[in-house]
């Protein structure tokens, strides 16, 4: 029984403390001050279940009061900016703004304001609220543009300004109002122009600037303007000569040098001013020769390399500067000769090779060489003959055919090719039987009465015309 009793009497001090101070236990915190009466009238606001409703804002805020009277009940001017434009609002729409529950020293407590709520005339008109906040400076004095031509509703700042929207007096004034804008720097003190004959105002960065619209006296002056930008190199140290010399206004770099300008000295000594450019490798440090021997100043590359003014020791050598450049394949392997054997130094390709140098009997065996050059046609297929039979080491093609090493072209066998051939292309396969009466039958019977059983290849046995048919 004890454990009800304890229940039961929790549960009735509960209640009761419910009824007798219900803003304690469900309230989420005091009332602003001017509905400090309406502490324990929770349904004042609220309905059950619901939550607050505007509707009940109404029954003490009159909505015909609203715009004349403030929430502490003073009257206001009726043209005030700081109620006008409840007129235009739905009037169950007040807990879009107000809330409550912020306090006794809460005057008012507003939700973020939502323009969406403001009637579509208002809202293009933001003067009607805001007359006291639009600033008096000389830019918003003389812009002709609503306020939402440059601000907008959920982001006041940044602004986006049209400087179209400026009247005819300012437009083409940009120090009118950005006097405390211009730069103080050499460049700007120099120029007699306005900003907008290089800037603009859609995109003020960068600048297009127009140096034929220079003082007289700078024109040809790049120094003016441009003191601190002078390079310090060596190069520019030792140049005399005005920057225009080989910059132009139009595209600062790439620059174009004439080194005809330079001492003589200088001019054939290139190290000078290029001592790190000069390249590490092989080729370089071998060589001795200044760097016009190979290049120009015109055109740096490609370099004419002379091979007869390479480093002592070296002219005959290639293999001193161009050890990675050997070819590893078969051919090269086996020959052990100077690579001058066969390339030039004016023409690398095409190499001369001379096949009598080849050593052992490689020299009568082509295939030992070139054995994935073999042809695997029809033609190349059916003969037994070697490569030297039809082609030449000094030039492989034309290839010359001697047809008299296979059958002999001689007197009534002088006919074009397809007359033996009828297959093009497969010389392999040839026919006596156009021209000759034989028959099949009669070729077979002749053969084998003479013990003759391997028939079908003519010219095993009959190589040329002087044999008569009828041997």
């Amino acid at each position: 029984m004890k454990p009800l009793f304890v229940f039961i009497a929790t549960a009735i001090i509960l209640g009761a403390l419910v009824v007798a101070f219900p803003e304690v236990l469900i309230t989420p915190g005091p009332l602003m001050r001017g509905h400090q009466t309406l502490n324990r009238e929770c349904l004042s606001c609220h309905t059950p279940f619901r939550g607050a409703r505007a509707v009940q804002c109404i029954s003490c805020h009159k909505q015909n009061d609203i715009s004349v009277k403030n929430v502490a009940g003073k009257l206001l001017p009726p043209d005030s900016s700081k109620v006008l434009f409840h007129k235009g609002l739905n009037p169950a729409s007040c807990n879009e703004c107000h809330t409550d529950h912020k306090g006794k020293n809460a005057a008012k407590a507003f939700k973020p304001f939502r323009h969406e709520e403001i009637s579509p005339l208002l809202l293009k008109n933001c003067i009607a609220c805001h007359r006291t906040d639009k600033p008096d400076d000389i830019r918003h004095r003389y812009t002709k543009g609503n306020c939402a031509e440059c601000h907008g509703k959920k982001h006041w700042k940044p602004a986006i300004f049209d400087h179209r929207m400026l009247n005819t007096v300012f437009a083409s004034q940009c120090i009118e109002c950005h006097k405390s804008d211009k730069p103080d720097n050499n460049l700007h003190r120099t120029m007699n122009l306005g900003c907008a004959q290089c800037h603009g105002t859609r995109k003020w960065k960068p600048a297009t600037f127009s140096h034929s619209k220079l003082n007289a006296k700078n024109g040809y002056q790049c120094i003016t303007c441009h003191k601190s930008d002078r390079p310090n190199d060596k190069l520019h140290r030792q140049s005399p000569e005005n920057c225009g010399a080989c910059h132009t206004t139009g595209k600062w770099e790439p620059a174009t040098f004439s080194h005809n300008r330079l001492s003589a000295a200088d001019r054939n000594l290139c190290i000078s001013c290029h001592r790190s450019d000069k390249p590490n490798d092989n080729l370089h440090r071998s060589s001795q020769a200044n760097c016009g021997v190979c290049h120009t100043t015109g055109k740096w590359k490609p370099a004419t390399f002379s091979h007869g003014k390479a480093g002592s020791g070296t002219a005959g050598q290639c293999i001193s500067c161009h050890k990675s450049d050997r070819p590893n394949d078969d051919l090269h392997r086996k020959y052990t000769a100077g690579c001058s054997e066969c390339h030039t130094t004016k023409k690398w390709k095409p190499a001369t090779f001379n096949h009598s140098r080849v050593s052992g009997t490689n020299g009568k065996t082509c295939i030992s060489c070139h054995k994935s050059d073999q042809p695997n046609d029809t033609m190349h297929r059916s003969s037994q003959a070697n490569c030297s039979s039809c082609h030449s080491t000094k030039r492989w093609k034309p290839a010359t055919f001697n047809h008299n090493k296979y059958f002999v072209l001689d007197s009534d066998h002088r006919a074009s090719c397809a007359t033996c051939h009828p297959e093009s292309g497969n010389y392999k396969k040839y026919t006596c039987y156009n021209c000759h009466e034989h028959s099949p039958s009669r070729i077979a019977a002749e053969h084998r009465e003479e013990g003759i059983y391997n028939y079908q290849n003519c010219v095993k046995c009959h190589r040329s015309s002087r044999e008569r048919e009828n041997d």
